[in-house]
């Protein structure tokens, strides 16, 4: 029943792994024309300096397909942002509706539930809606025809409706609208302006498809024409170069480390998912080999008499793999039933749209038999060879299998073995949490507590935002209020600056924050030298700039960074613009995620109106101020509801996969701990039996309790011991290489938690091995003598 039980087990989680797996690596590639599809990157050098983005020139895709006969067609997706939708009385805001060109239909492949591809985009003011998008703002009328409202009041009319976008879809949307109607607004020769100048300004997600026999590598070849023709104007004037990069589309889900990039898959999860599966599955064999060789004695006599009554060695080899086989079929059996159990609430777990079906996934059925068979092979091998190998005559005899130190001393090595994966995934676990405490916990150099962020998306909104805040912080619960242009996790933007170095005056990147005077109040960021911005002074609004410390050091500027200058929004002759003083310096605050190192960044006055508001709010006042702040809201007439969000919230948005592989990893140790201790409980049983007349002799013989206890216990203490000492190096290697790859800032591996790994595995194994010694060494003496 334990091997049962551990087949059944380990299958399970090595199919639920397996789904997982699959879901994670079959991104984008249901698109009939994946292999001729490419993303387009930039990777620009600025004074020496490299900065890589997800995303292009807004010209970029349209001027490569005229230069280059090897594109057969282009795709262009800007992302509008969280926007207000409406129709009639239904009012939402939207985060994943872009515009794209009307090609989209002729690159991907996204099913048409009404309308026509070909042309359902190519008209200004069109959208295509997804099914379930559709069925939120329409119900059961036929949207097609119907028309939508935006925030700023431009309306869209329904021209298409396509099957809801696939969650193994990297580019997720609900809706796009029609690329020309940003063309027919700005006018189509300002929006695909090829004009050099505006090749140095990037935005748009773009997509390349190739004629079938051409290569992107001959695009990259030529590029330096393209660059020529297009780009070096500008490019030598500001000590600038550019380089295309592209991703097939099948790989995009993983590959490249670019700013601006959508939500990303990392493959070194799947590699230590993957071993996980793999070594749930050898445990779970183990326990079978380790059980059938125990046992041994106890068939050894059927093995014996049948060799007596003309049975050969290959019969019996057949016959034992056969019952392995037999037990790892049964385990299947068990473990299908399993997953169609908790397969819902492991979709619920992985965020992913994952299904188990034999007619829609006809392939993941033969694999996983031909895995499971291979199980049972491997489960049954050595128990066939080990017990065929009986000798009639000595077992008739009551002599025992010849070669019985030999079996033990490989089932104690199968032993080391699964204790050496189970504690190296029990130090992974406690690592992965300690990381994740670290991620929520750490120190970002700003309050992240107690601050509500609203999106300003309305312009008359906007030029009220003064008095706004003026409003809220009449409320007591109000501690302050600032607007800004972008907020942690979510900052400005990046542009190229002069900035002072020595005497000269360099081009380079910095990101920008436009913020008000409140803005390092708010969220309590610390000065290290000079000063806030002060209403008092009136050069601060046009000359004032505060940067971090990160900048100072960029920039050699020592102890002397007061009174530096940056010339922000110079042209290519390096005229207009404003020349900004540095007036302080605040200390590093992680204004991105901690998988990046603190870059230089500015702050600075601006007349630009500021999209986020954020309000820090009294402790333990959240639910009165979020109330006052909504009727606030409405007294201001705002023209869209009121919609908030919090930053720890937001700031939470960034770890999302490490927590994912968190839950995942912690399962998958429980798991590999059970199957691990099941194998335990099967031995102890086995020894404790074994032993039951010493155990009876040595009581008689006046051995205590303890005595008797630390006979059967300490076998499994030195297996334990060394499987502890071989799983300490290997833990350390994979999970120190998995923290220096992922993260720029984290803890590190502490003695303590590996030690804690270790008393955990030797706590874990006495209560498993506890049930059947204590009833042992409890055993009436007389009784146990008896026994045999």
């Amino acid at each position: 029943m334990l091997n049962l039980l551990g087949l059944a087990i380990g299958i399970a989680a090595f199919i639920f792994i397996f789904l997982w797996v699959q879901n994670e690596v079959s991104y984008d590639k249901y698109h009939e024309k994946r292999d001729q599809l490419h993303r387009i990157e930039s990777d620009f050098t600025i004074s020496g300096k490299h900065d890589r983005f997800a995303i292009v020139p807004i010209p970029m895709g349209p001027a490569l397909k005229l230069e280059f006969p090897e594109i057969e067609s282009f795709c262009r997706f800007m992302d509008i942002g969280n926007t207000l939708i409406k129709y009639g009385e239904n009012e939402f805001y939207e985060e994943r509706f872009y515009f794209a060109d009307s090609t989209v239909f002729d690159l991907f492949s996204h099913k048409m539930l009404a309308g026509n591809p070909k042309s359902c985009l190519t008209e200004p003011y069109s959208i295509v809606m997804t099914n379930s998008i559709a069925r939120k703002y329409f119900g059961e009328e036929d949207p097609m025809g119907k028309v939508i409202q935006t925030g700023n009041q431009r309306s869209y009319k329904v021209t298409g409706i396509i099957e809801d976008v696939p969650m193994n879809s990297h580019l997720q949307f609900d809706a796009l609208l029609s690329v020309n109607t940003i063309a027919a607004l700005r006018g189509d020769e300002n929006f695909n302006n090829m004009e050099p100048l505006r090749f140095w300004n990037i935005g748009v997600f773009t997509y390349l498809l190739l004629n079938e026999n051409a290569r992107m590598e001959q695009i990259h070849e030529k590029f330096d024409g393209f660059y020529e023709k297009y780009m070096k104007s500008v490019g030598d004037a500001i000590n600038a170069s550019f380089k295309l990069q592209s991703t097939p589309l099948t790989r995009t889900h993983f590959e490249g480390n670019y700013s601006s990039d959508l939500p990303k898959g990392n493959m070194t999860y799947i590699y230590i998912l993957s071993a996980i599966a793999v070594f749930i599955l050898l445990i779970a064999s183990i326990n079978y080999m380790n059980m059938a060789t125990a046992r041994s004695e106890k068939r050894a006599r059927e093995v014996g008499i049948r060799k007596v009554a003309g049975a050969h060695r290959n019969q019996l080899i057949l016959q034992f793999i056969s019952e392995s086989v037999l037990m790892a079929f049964a385990g299947l059996v068990v473990a299908l039933a399993l997953v169609n159990i908790l397969l819902s609430d492991f979709a619920l777990l992985t965020e992913k749209s994952i299904t188990f079906s034999m007619i829609s996934n006809p392939m993941l059925f033969l694999f996983i038999i031909a895995v499971t068979f291979i199980i049972g092979l491997l489960s049954g091998t050595y128990p066939a060879f080990y017990l065929s190998s009986v000798k009639p005559v000595t077992v008739i005899k009551g002599s025992g299998i010849e070669g019985g130190r030999k079996g033990s001393i490989i089932r104690k090595i199968l032993v080391v073995f699964q204790f050496a994966i189970a504690i190296s995934l029990i130090i992974g676990t406690l690592v992965v949490s300690d990381q994740l405490r670290f991620l929520q916990n750490k120190d970002l150099g700003f309050i992240k507590d107690n601050i509500v962020v609203l999106e300003l998306q309305d312009s008359t909104f906007r030029s009220k935002a003064e008095t706004f805040k003026s409003e809220l912080l009449n409320n007591p619960n109000v501690e302050a209020v600032s607007n800004s242009t972008g907020i942690p996790s979510r900052t400005g933007w990046v542009q190229v600056v002069l900035i002072e170095k020595d005497t000269a005056m360099l081009e380079d990147v910095l990101v920008i924050n436009q913020v008000d005077y409140d803005y390092l109040e708010t969220y309590g960021i610390q000065l290290a030298k000079g000063r806030d911005f002060d209403r008092e002074m009136g050069t601060d609004f046009e000359e004032a700039v505060i940067v971090n410390q990160a900048t100072v050091d960029a920039y050699g500027w020592g102890d002397d960074p007061i009174g530096k200058k940056i010339h922000w929004g110079a042209g290519i002759d390096r005229s207009g613009g404003r020349m900004l003083k540095v007036i302080g310096v605040v200390k590093d605050f992680h204004f991105t995620s901690l998988h990046n190192k603190v870059q230089p960044a500015m702050l600075f006055l601006g007349p630009f109106e500021k999209s986020s508001l954020s309000i820090r709010v009294k402790p333990g006042e959240l639910t009165h101020s979020l109330t006052f702040i909504e009727e606030k809201w409405n007294e201001f007439d705002a023209k869209r509801p009121f919609d908030y969000q919090m930053l720890t919230d937001i700031l939470g948005e960034q770890y999302k996969a490490e927590f994912r592989l968190g839950k995942l990893l912690g399962i998958a140790t429980f798991l590999t701990i059970f199957i691990a201790l099941l194998g335990l409980l099967g031995l102890s049983s086995y020894i404790a039996e074994q032993k039951t007349r010493e155990i009876g002799i040595r009581k008689v013989m006046g051995a205590s309790f303890l005595q008797i206890l630390g006979l059967l216990y300490r076998e499994f203490f030195i297996l334990i011991i060394i499987a502890f000492i071989i799983a300490i190096p290997l833990a350390i290697w994979q999970l120190d290489s998995w923290l220096n790859q992922n993260f720029i800032y984290h803890n590190g591996i502490s003695v303590i938690t590996v030690l804690v790994s270790g008393l955990l595995s030797i706590v874990i194994s006495i209560l498993a091995l506890s049930f059947h010694t204590v009833r042992a060494s409890l055993a009436n003496p007389v009784d146990a003598i008896k026994y045999e």
